[in-house]
């Protein structure tokens, strides 16, 4: 394959890769099907290094022109997604949600996805998790880490988390512009234990919690089993909705706010650096404290601000991530960033809540972080979803109801999907179950358990799944509509 490259030029040479090649397959030189030379050859015959070659394959799998197959190489793809409209269309209405107390239902609806998620041949669109995706590597990772940490399997660890684990994370940190030490660290069982260590430790009952609307289900139950009085303040397609957050901070002086600013669950929303700015301004004006949960940052497709917490000077923000996205939710390891007086009240928290997380993976995610594996794991895992993304958007943009809108997210695997209200989705949901497809209702990501009519929709599966699936959704919800 000739490719010719100008080292001169301003673009990058695997962009010129990328050009060359698409050429040929829009030409025609390339037909569906035909193999596209190994990595080790393409470098070989262009002069230039493998990773090279593995950027600019990565990026043309991306855009849905070429496919790789296990131990066979790349290949040029049979049907090549058409580029979608990457302009959201997501508009809710701004309307502020102050539900009366009441009993949360985050474990029913946990526990009814969870048995669904295991029945043979269902299609889940409804769950937050990734497929299982590039783990031949595993069993020897799993392995050198056991062999390195034997001896202290029989002690118990530190509620802070293993001393290594925690530098490894700070450097992670350090490069998305969150400059941080291994002490600033706690390693937690998930983020969903840092959630619930520092609402437990800042919230007591009849506080106001500021949340988004829609919220991740899980931190709204928390808050709901500590008693606490949660204002929704809608999401617009920037965020939160800054004019109303000033509103109700001036009025409620609510104890904290509790945002995602990355990659929001369940809309796919990241926020701009004068969002950031703003909303942090506003926490300080107002002497409230602010949870910034960040668990899909790793799988941006671009580059991202740097988190709320970077930004902070007077130790005002709680910072919690986790791994479950990006390696294995099983393993259930995942860190706060605490900084000042907080920390070690909320260690003490963590002590008594399980000693420490468990050493074995806690050892298994370090081992993935000082082989380079997580590196090349996060790379892959972005390419994967951009395409997926794409072909998501152009299953919507195909099947969906013409009143339906969505957001367009730069990352993740999640993506917001509003409905005409007139629909009876919970009905249409149940159908589709029947059918083996799996969607949810919104109505669990409202403070209210009420909101209005959309569905959060996990967009991780294969393109050709993705179509097949939500055509289906789109037919059952055409068939209901006026």
């Amino acid at each position: 394959m000739q490719i010719p490259l100008d080292r001169q030029a301003e673009q990058p040479i695997y962009l010129q890769i990328r050009d060359r090649i698409r050429l040929l397959i829009h030409s025609g030189a390339l037909q569906p099907g035909d193999r596209l030379p190994s990595v080790r050859e393409l470098a070989k015959e262009t002069a230039v290094n493998k990773l090279t070659v593995i950027e600019a394959y990565s990026v043309l799998e991306a855009d849905g022109l070429i496919h790789a197959r296990q131990g066979a190489g790349y290949f040029v793809t049979c049907c090549p997604i058409i580029p979608p409209s990457l302009v959201s269309s997501f508009a809710p209405v701004q309307q502020v949600v102050i539900p009366p107390p009441q009993c949360g239902t985050f474990c029913k609806s946990y526990m009814t996805s969870f048995e669904a998620q295991r029945q043979p041949g269902i299609l889940d669109f409804s769950s937050g998790f990734p497929q299982a995706f590039g783990l031949e590597d595993l069993q020897r990772i799993a392995r050198r880490a056991m062999s390195q940490i034997a001896e202290t399997l029989y002690q118990y660890d530190t509620p802070r988390g293993l001393q290594t684990l925690r530098q490894q994370i700070a450097q992670l940190l350090v490069q998305r512009g969150l400059v941080v030490s291994a002490d600033d660290l706690i390693v937690t069982t998930g983020s969903m234990q840092g959630i619930s260590l520092a609402l437990r430790y800042f919230v007591q009952p009849g506080d106001w919690v500021i949340v988004e609307t829609p919220c991740y289900h899980g931190a709204l139950s928390i808050l709901e089993n500590l008693r606490a009085r949660t204002i929704g303040i809608p999401m617009t397609p920037n965020g939160m909705n800054l004019e109303l957050l000033e509103q109700y901070l001036k009025s409620h002086r609510p104890r904290l706010i509790y945002t995602v600013s990355t990659l929001h669950n369940p809309t796919g929303i990241t926020t701009a650096l004068d969002h950031r700015k703003r909303l942090l301004a506003l926490a300080q004006q107002y002497d409230c404290l602010v949870l910034e949960d960040n668990a899909y940052e790793g799988l941006s497709f671009e580059p991202v601000p740097p988190p709320i917490k970077a930004l902070d000077p007077h130790d005002r923000v709680v910072y919690v991530s986790t791994f479950s996205k990006t390696l294995m939710g099983g393993l259930r390891v995942g860190y706060m960033v605490v900084t000042g007086a907080h920390q070690q009240p909320l260690i003490e928290q963590k002590l008594i809540d399980d000693l420490h997380t468990p050493t074995p993976s806690q050892a298994i995610v370090s081992e993935y972080l000082a082989s380079g594996h997580y590196r090349h794991r996060l790379r892959d895992l972005q390419t994967y979803h951009l395409q997926s993304r794409n072909a998501m958007l152009q299953a919507l943009e195909q099947y969906f109801p013409q009143e339906a809108t969505w957001t367009v997210p730069t990352g993740g695997l999640l993506l917001w999907v509003q409905l005409s209200d007139e629909l009876p989705l919970e009905q249409i949901c149940h159908r589709l179950r029947e059918q083996k497809i799996l969607v949810t209702p919104a109505t669990p990501f409202f403070p209210d358990r009420k909101g209005y009519n959309a569905m959060r929709l996990n967009y991780s599966h294969p393109p050709e799944t993705i179509d097949w699936g939500i055509s289906r959704v789109g037919r059952a919800l055409k068939s209901y509509s006026k």
